[in-house]
């Protein structure tokens, strides 16, 4: 992938209101995001925020975010806070910046935040230092499939599912509670029983207390971005995704099905964002 461009901004605000039911504040230190997801949700941010360029082609670093956000928890009623909704706060901008890692530091000694990152990167790890010092931390770990060679095209510019796995074992090791997002699940590749149970069992060794499940949800820009991939990288799956595509109610319930069947299996606590 070429270089992403880097540029600074100044935000007026870092803690903002989530429309997520469970997330009371979400966090992002970044606008924009290097790993540039097949099926990420987030692009519309580059026109929203009125940035050129394409989604994943350039992060915007917000240098002064943990001053702003230091001023924030003065006034904030505690709530639970997510790390990135809209970026990954571990995207490799972070090894230089550290923005992320001030941001949790500025919630060190605050009672009744309970902070959590999402992340599909082994870099958080770097800041289990801070994550032990919080009050109510939680890390979790997105993987939407075990394959290292599928996810360097689907997930170019995230580190391997297997460094994902690993550093959800070591951060379970140091004591910090970790949960697995299996998601989105990619049809015709890691929607079968046997890699759904690869994935929640790979997940459940790590020691993922829970896992929250999502599927690929192929509205008309994702569609055309993952029709595109399949076209030039796996044409023989192209047909049957289309096919999902048409019935999707139909797929979602067998999907569903084959989840709530292997989750049982493993013994594992699975809760289906679908």
């Amino acid at each position: 992938m070429a270089e992403a461009r880097q540029f600074e901004i100044e935000c007026k605000s870092v803690l903002t209101k989530s429309k997520i039911p469970s997330i009371d504040y979400a966090l992002n230190p970044y606008l924009g995001c290097v790993h540039g997801c097949v099926y990420c949700y987030a692009t519309f941010m580059a026109k929203f925020q009125k940035v050129e360029g394409e989604w994943g082609s350039f992060v915007g670093v917000k240098v002064n975010a943990p001053a702003v956000l230091a001023r924030e928890l003065e006034r904030r009623p505690p709530g639970v806070v997510c790390l990135g909704t809209v970026c990954d706060a571990y995207q490799p901008a972070e090894r230089k910046h550290r923005i992320s890692r001030a941001c949790l530091e500025a919630f060190v000694g605050r009672e009744g935040f309970e902070v959590g990152v999402l992340t599909k990167s082994d870099l958080v790890l770097r800041d289990v230092d801070v994550l032990t010092r919080l009050e109510s931390p939680d890390v979790g770990i997105t993987v939407t499939c075990l394959d290292d060679r599928l996810a360097a095209v689907v997930e170019p510019g995230a580190p391997p599912p297997t460094r994902r796995l690993d550093a959800m074992r070591a951060l379970a090791d140091h004591g910090v509670p970790v949960w697995g997002f299996f998601g989105p699940i990619l049809p015709t590749f890691s929607d079968t029983t046997d890699e759904i149970a690869r994935v929640l069992g790979g997940m459940k060794a790590a020691g993922a207390d829970h896992v929250l499940v999502d599927r690929l949800n192929l509205y008309p820009r994702v569609w055309s971005r993952f029709r595109d991939l399949l076209a030039r990288e796996y044409q023989d799956h192209v047909d049957a995704v289309a096919s999902i595509k048409r019935d999707p109610e139909r797929y979602e319930t067998e999907l569903r099905r084959r989840v709530e069947d292997v989750a049982a299996t493993l013994g594992i606590a699975a809760e289906l964002c679908f």
